[in-house]
C-alpha cells in the first residue's frame, strides 16, 4: 500500500472516531405504548371456516399481546370469532397449554391455509 493511501484510510478512521454518539443512533427507542398501538398492522377479517381448518395444536401460534397494559386501544378481529376458536379442539388446546382461553384471544392472523397465530390479552 502506498504511504498516501495509508495515511487517507488512517485520517478517515480517526474523523469516524471523532462522530458524537448522538449521530450514530440508528433507531429510535421503541417503548411499550409504541408496540401496542400499531404492531399488528391491518387485521384482516377472519372466516370461521378458515379457523376449522386448523386442525393441529403444533400449528397454532399463541402470543402474548401487549401484557403490561390493561387496557387496549382498540378492539382485534376476534371479537366474533371466538366461538369459533372455542370449538376448535386444537386452538384450545394451544391456548390452555399457554394458560389462555378462547375469551383472552384479541387478534387472530391465518398464516397460511392451516396455521394460525392468536394474540392473547388479559
Amino acid at each position: 500500500m502506498s504511504r498516501v493511501l495509508l495515511a487517507a484510510l488512517l485520517a478517515i478512521g480517526l474523523g469516524a472516531a471523532t462522530i458524537p454518539t448522538v449521530f450514530a443512533t440508528a433507531l429510535p427507542i421503541e417503548n411499550d405504548d409504541d408496540v401496542c398501538q400499531d404492531h399488528l398492522g391491518g387485521l384482516n377479517r377472519i372466516d370461521p371456516a378458515e379457523l376449522a381448518a386448523v386442525v393441529d395444536p403444533q400449528r397454532v401460534w399463541v402470543t402474548e399481546y401487549c401484557a403490561n397494559h390493561s387496557i387496549l386501544p382498540a378492539e382485534g378481529n376476534a371479537a366474533g370469532r371466538r366461538a369459533a376458536i372455542a370449538d376448535n379442539e386444537a386452538m384450545v388446546r394451544a391456548l390452555r397449554q399457554k394458560g389462555y382461553t378462547p375469551a383472552d384471544v384479541y387478534a387472530i392472523k391465518m398464516m397460511g391455509e392451516d396455521t394460525v397465530t392468536l394474540y392473547v390479552h388479559r
